[in-house]
């Protein structure tokens, strides 16, 4: 009970202490961080830097990235004995030995397994060389050999019981005692009593060799070198003494300071100066200690000291690195600052800090006494306007503080009276601030110049009297909301205007100049959003950016160069303020949104400090920075203000070790003798682990021993044997995964980014699955050699039979070239025949039309024609059968009545028929039958049989037509009682160029052998079959099947509309001789055109002479051999129309088409073409490209005609119903879209000028862009009219126009509005075109004659 009260009185006393320590930011490990309990007994730090905390609740390991905790579990043998650990010490080399309430225990750091090395009461654990354990008056030392502990020394005494030992350097063994005092023991065990008294709780030995004894109620004692033992009490009227004389441990830091823990909080002794320095907890300062009661005490590699508490867990920091001294917000001016929101900073004359703050007014820190004084508004008095203070300037000589608010305008405080003159802006007062919200203030020889958030203004403190800057200039009524200004050495203002860029200006010459961000310039300013501007001492202007990082000012350049986190390591791309260093001239401070950054300008190198290394403040707040006359760096944030000495952040690297601390293998940690049985030794210990094929996703976790913020760098990993580039760790990533790695041997390293930290390695094996393995090779061996011997056998009797076959394969592709070679000279001999096949039919349609001859020479020629036609049509059928052979025949199906096809076919051949005395005859089941075909391929199918059957028919035999309907398909049955076929030729029949022996003895004609294979090759792309019945002597039947229904075609195959079954080859077809008599030509056709100009363009002189022949009597007709003949012909005589062959020397004629229709002064002229290649894609070809007819050879002459005549008079046409028709326009005159382009611009260009009198054919032809003839020339082609009758049209239309729509015009006001001179004028032109006058055509009367010509 005196102990308790005693301790009570002690904390009491040590309440009364105002001293107050370094300011130290302390960090903590808590049952939050998943400590396992919050009273910490003791600490330890093993050889590779992990920290080793022993509380009631279990042992605990922290590695950097987590806590793992140890504690007893039942039958588990090699778990802890005990969860209350007293004291923890090691001997660095894998080992931990542990004091607990029932014993002593060791726990493996390999194995990661406890071991009970003693059960009982134990007292005082020690580790030097080897292990010393206290038993009340005993001393044992652990012997590894045995597992036994061996007696070392015995106290001799009564109601002795050792607390605590300490081995010293000369070998003499410390043994603290529970109330007697501290024995020593000398190598040659001579003892000694140093410290007759005290319940001695710790002994430590510093760096000098000076031992240091903690004891319960005695204080503290010193004992040096010499001997000599100094005693330290609490005094409490001393503020720098030792707080309490309750001492549990101690700690001497780097820099040779003296850390003591004591019951009531933690203290530090400077020896330099003998006194001591309070730190306690503090519930309102979340970064101080979490309790004050201090029991352990240990420092790690790095200096970084850890405190254990009895109720706060774990505290720790690094005095070195405790740079930052903090300034929060107080309540009263003596507690603090007055708002968390810290601002623009300056200095007077004494060295005072005035601080602008959001909603705190302006405080004063009085940095020798650390008070504060606060400037806040207070209504009814003399006081600042506004608590909000964005801008701050010292006017040392004449003691006035000038001071800018938000929305409280300009102050002046005078120092000397301590009484505020307050500046607004007032309404119609040109004189007063341009706005009440002040950004910056910087002087200008008397007066001072202003930012705004209305622009700058220049203030004469003299008169109190403002001039706005600026605003009478064009730039400068741009400049609004102002950031920054700075006058740089040679007296030129920079201003920031936000949006706007930077402003330079001078006021001797009055030039203001803008420089603005243009992403066109590579070096112009990087952000039009400038927070601040600075000049260092070498003349360098900064410009801090919001969003592009730093730029500097080029002047011999008048350019900017750029500084940003892409390219240069910046922290953030947004700056706020920059400021020199005060350490090294040239370098800068900055303030971004991630916090402070130094930049050596000279290496172009920034240092970044944010809350990842240490830096304090998690948000920085706007222009918040300063540096002092001294040196010491203010930084103000949203949570309060910060300094600190430049020169303190330049630190020591600190050296530290990597640690691999888990594996997992597919999502399952593995822990050393487990079932994977991976691990035999936990992962740090481990050089080399072996993964299963089935293993091959695993994950690494890494620690390291660094615990400093500041000292943090980024870790570095790659695997070797599967890629030698080294990956980036970020932020708080420790986990290294990888997946399905190939069997192998990789290494995984991590290293540091910091040379001199030793790198961890580790070797992965990735075992192969079962089947990579060797014996798995030599079965896949074995089995290999087997299968190619049976290979090797079996080849060389397939060599055998391929032998045997090639010859046979030989003789077929033999016989298949001789059939193609007779295909091909077939077609191209086809070809060939068109041309001159063209000049015979030509030629004789023109003999037929003379109506002279003799009805003998009339047959004979008829007789010709007829042959000719049927030489044509041969010729036709070779070229489809080339087209079927090559697959390029398409069909295009449509619904038709089958019954009534067949039954025309009936009808063209019953004439012949009866002429030959054969019996035909049609027989039908009933009237509709409707089946899906291409009319005009089965029209080839029908011919064919027909015209086999009546060739091989005699007289007074029968053939006979058949048509009926079974279930799903139409059948077709063609029979004839003619000669018949041999059994043995009935499977050739339809094989190409196949010819039966007795047909061919008939006397009726050798033929081609191609016509049943086309007639076969056509059903069948109709899904279709056909099959021949036959007897010799008795006849044949072909019989022919058709599906119903279009299910089973393609659908490309199916036309769409009615032009897919027109767009065909031409049918050449011709069922009779007759011939078109002169009676029924048009009339029209046989008129000459008035005008008209044609030019022939073919190589044939045959072919172009008969072309001539034909088309004299239309045209005024011109010839050229080739293209390029002809497109110099076009171009000097422009003809109203080209018919063109397309196969020709030097120039086609499709190349020909192309040239004319893509020319601006061409493309108007009609162009017809002529080709003997039928294939459809050729038309199609031939129309692409602009040609506006396409005309197979041979051609019907009387079709010819009348297709070029058409082209020309629907031209003709069109142009005379434009020009007699009001409501007519030009565009329907274009027939091509550059000829649409012209009409769109002519006309446009005529209603720009419509109202003007003096608009003229010079005028149009130069807003045209075309010189006067071409301009001609190309609308009287297009139009049929000239420019000028052109104009008159497009002005008498739009009259017509406005008759009809504008009834509130009179016809004075419409003839002035569409550029005539007089209304007269108007009306007789108007009459004269359209044969009825303006007011008539307003009321709605048209003549008749106008409107017969419309219909006809």
């Amino acid at each position: 009970m005196r102990k308790i009260t005693l301790l009570f009185l002690l904390f009491l006393s040590v309440a009364a202490v105002h001293t107050q320590g370094q300011n130290i930011t302390f960090s903590h490990l808590t049952t939050d961080d998943g400590l396992s309990q919050f009273s910490v007994n003791s600490l330890y730090i093993d050889e590779r830097g992990i920290i080793w905390i022993g509380t009631r609740e279990g042992l605990n390991r922290y590695n950097g990235n987590d806590i793992k905790s140890f504690k007893l579990k039942k039958n588990d043998p090699n778990s802890l004995f005990s969860n209350t650990v007293l004291r923890i010490t090691g001997n660095k080399n894998g080992k931990v030995y542990l004091l607990c309430t029932d014993g002593v225990a060791e726990f493996d750091l390999t194995t990661q397994r406890f071991k009970t090395l003693l059960q009982g009461n134990v007292d005082a654990i020690y580790y030097n060389e080897k292990l010393y354990i206290g038993k009340r008056e005993e001393v044992f030392v652990y012997n590894e050999s045995t597992g036994n502990f061996d007696l070392f020394y015995h106290l001799a005494g009564k109601d002795i019981t050792l607390s605590c030992l300490h081995l010293d350097e000369k070998k003499n063994l410390w043994m603290g005692t529970a109330g007697k005092g501290v024995y020593r023991l000398s190598e040659d065990k001579t003892i000694s009593r140093p410290v007759t008294e005290g319940n001695i709780t710790s002994i430590y030995e510093d760096s000098s060799k000076e031992l240091w004894i903690g004891s319960w109620e005695e204080g503290l004692y010193r004992v040096k070198p010499d001997g000599s033992i100094e005693n330290f009490r609490h005094d409490p009227k001393n503020a720098n003494s030792l707080c309490s004389d309750f001492v549990r441990s101690f700690c001497e830091d780097n820099s040779g300071n003296l850390w003591i823990g004591t019951f009531p909080g933690l203290n530090r002794y400077e020896k330099s100066t003998g006194n001591f320095q309070l730190y306690t907890a503090n519930a309102s300062k979340p970064d101080g200690l979490t309790h004050s009661s201090i029991w352990c005490i240990v420092k790690d590699g790095q200096g970084t000291l850890w405190l254990g508490t009895y109720f706060g867990g774990v505290n720790y920091f690094n005095p070195e690195y405790e740079i930052y001294t903090r300034y929060k917000v107080g309540d009263t001016e003596k507690e603090g600052l007055s708002s968390p929101i810290v601002g623009r900073m300056t200095e007077d004359k004494d060295g005072n800090l005035w601080i602008c703050t959001e909603g705190g007014g302006v405080n004063v820190y009085n940095r020798k006494d650390n008070t504060y004084r606060w400037y806040r508004h207070e209504e009814g008095k003399n006081s600042i306007s506004h608590n909000n203070v964005k801008a701050i300037y010292y006017d040392q000589a004449h003691d006035i503080m000038w001071i800018g608010t938000h929305l409280g305008g300009l102050n002046k405080l005078d120092l000397r009276t301590n009484r505020f003159t307050v500046y607004r802006m007032k309404a119609g007062e040109p004189t007063s601030l341009p706005s009440d919200i002040v950004r910056d203030i910087v002087p200008y020889e008397d007066k001072l110049v202003i930012a705004t958030q209305n622009g700058v203004s220049l203030f004469n403190p003299a008169t109190g009297t403002c001039q706005q800057l600026f605003k009478e200039t064009k730039a400068g009524r741009n400049i609004g909301m102002v950031a920054s200004l700075c006058f740089d050495k040679e007296g030129t203002l920079w201003i920031a205007a936000t949006g706007e860029g930077v402003y330079s200006y001078r006021f001797d010459t009055g030039t203001l100049t803008n420089y603005a961000h243009n992403p066109a310039i590579p070096n112009s300013l990087s952000n039009n959003n400038v927070n601040s501007i600075m000049q260092d001492s070498n003349g360098n202007l900064w410009f801090s950016t919001s969003g592009s990082g730093l730029d500097r000012y080029r002047k011999e350049s008048n350019d900017f160069e750029n500084f940003d986190v892409q390219k240069d390591g910046l922290s953030s791309d947004c700056i706020y303020e920059v400021f020199e260093s005060s350490i090294q001239k040239g370098d800068l401070l900055l303030i971004t949104n991630q916090g402070f950054s130094q930049f050596d300008y000279p290496h172009k190198k920034f240092y970044n400090y944010g809350t990842e290394n240490g830096f304090p403040l998690t948000a920085v707040n706007e222009n918040a920075l300063f540096v002092t006359h001294d040196g010491e760096v203010f930084l103000g944030g949203i949570q309060g203000m910060i300094s600190f000495w430049e020169k303190k952040l330049h630190f020591t690297p600190k050296s530290y070790n990597i640690i691999l601390s888990r594996l997992i293998v597919n999502g399952r940690e593995v822990v050393p003798g487990d079932e994977t049985g991976i691990l035999n030794q936990s992962i740090c210990h481990t050089p080399e682990i072996s993964l299963k094929a089935n293993q091959s996703m695993f994950s690494i976790e890494y620690a390291t021993s660094n615990f400093i913020p500041a000292n943090r760098d980024e870790i570095l990993y790659r695997l070797e044997g599967f890629s030698n580039e080294w990956n980036h760790t970020y932020r708080k990533q420790t986990l290294i995964t990888y997946t399905n790695l190939n069997p192998g041997k990789y290494t995984l390293v991590i290293k540091s980014q910091r040379d001199g930290i030793k790198e961890a390695r580790l070797l992965v094996i990735v075992l192969p699955p079962w089947y990579e393995t060797w014996w798995a090779y030599l079965i896949y061996t074995i089995v290999t050699i087997s299968l190619l011997w049976f290979l090797i056998q079996n080849y060389n009797s397939r060599i055998k039979l391929r032998e045997s076959l090639k010859y046979e394969k030989k003789h077929i592709e033999d016989l298949e070239a001789l059939n193609q070679s007779k295909l091909r000279f077939f077609t191209n001999i086809s070809h060939e025949f068109r041309t001159p096949l063209t000049l015979i039919v030509g030629q004789v349609e023109t003999l037929l039309q003379v109506q002279t001859f003799t009805p003998n020479i009339y047959n004979k020629v008829l007789g010709i024609y007829k042959n000719s036609i049927q030489l044509r049509e041969l010729i036709t059928e070779l070229l489809d059968f080339r087209k079927q052979e090559q697959g390029h025949m398409k069909i295009k199906v449509s619904k038709h009545n089958l019954v009534d096809f067949l039954y025309e076919n009936y009808l063209l051949f019953l004439e012949y028929a009866s002429s030959k005395q054969i019996s035909f005859k049609f027989n039908k089941q009933k009237d509709d039958i409707e089946v899906w075909y291409d009319q005009k391929q089965m029209q080839k199918v029908i011919n064919n049989l027909l015209s086999n059957a009546l060739k091989h028919t005699k007289e007074e035999d029968t053939i006979s037509i058949n048509v009926s309907q079974e279930q799903d398909q139409a059948v077709i049955e063609i029979k004839d009682t003619g000669t018949g076929i041999a059994a043995a030729e009935i499977d050739k029949i339809f094989d190409r160029f196949y010819q039966t022996e007795l047909l061919n003895s008939l006397n009726t004609g050798a033929g081609t052998g191609i016509g049943l294979a086309l007639t076969k090759g056509i059903i069948e792309l109709h899904h279709g079959t056909i099959r021949v019945e036959s007897e010799p002597g008795k006849g044949s039947s072909f019989i022919i099947t058709l599906k119903l229904g279009k299910q089973h075609f393609a659908e490309e195959q199916i036309a769409q509309s009615d032009t897919d079954t027109t767009i065909q080859e031409p049918e050449t077809f011709v069922p009779s001789a007759e011939i078109l008599s002169e009676s029924e030509w048009k009339e029209e056709d046989n008129k000459r055109i008035e005008d008209a100009k044609m030019l022939i363009v073919e190589d044939n002189e045959s072919i172009k002479q008969m072309l001539v022949g034909i088309f004299e009597t239309f045209y005024q007709v011109s010839t050229a051999s080739d293209g390029e003949e002809a497109l110099e012909m076009v171009q000097k005589d422009m003809p109203s129309i080209i018919l063109s062959d397309v196969v020709m020397p030097r120039m086609s004629g499709t190349e020909l088409c192309k040239r004319i229709k893509t020319d601006f002064n061409t493309c108007h002229i009609p162009v017809v073409l002529l080709t003997a290649r039928t294939a459809i894609e050729h038309n199609i070809e031939g129309l692409k490209i602009g040609a506006d007819d396409y005309i197979t050879k041979p051609f019907n002459t009387n079709l010819l005609i009348s297709r070029c005549n058409n082209l020309v008079n629907s031209r003709r046409l069109l142009q005379e119903k434009f020009s007699k028709q009001p409501q007519a326009f030009a565009q329907m005159l274009a027939t091509n879209p550059m000829d649409k382009e012209m009409l769109d611009r002519a006309m446009a260009i005529i209603e720009q000028h419509l109202d003007n009198t003096d608009f003229n054919v010079n005028i149009f032809a130069r807003e045209m862009g075309m010189a006067r003839t071409n301009l001609f020339t190309k609308l009287k082609a297009v139009t049929g009219q000239t420019p000028n009758d052109f104009i008159l049209s497009i002005r008498l239309k739009k009259g017509a126009v406005m008759l009809r729509n504008n009834p509130e015009l009179n016809i004075t006001e419409i003839s002035d509005r569409i550029g005539f001179s007089s209304s007269r004028y108007f009306s007789k032109c108007f009459k004269e075109i359209y044969h009825v006058s303006p007011l008539a055509y307003r009321k709605g009367e048209e003549k008749e004659e106008g409107e017969e010509e419309e219909t006809d």
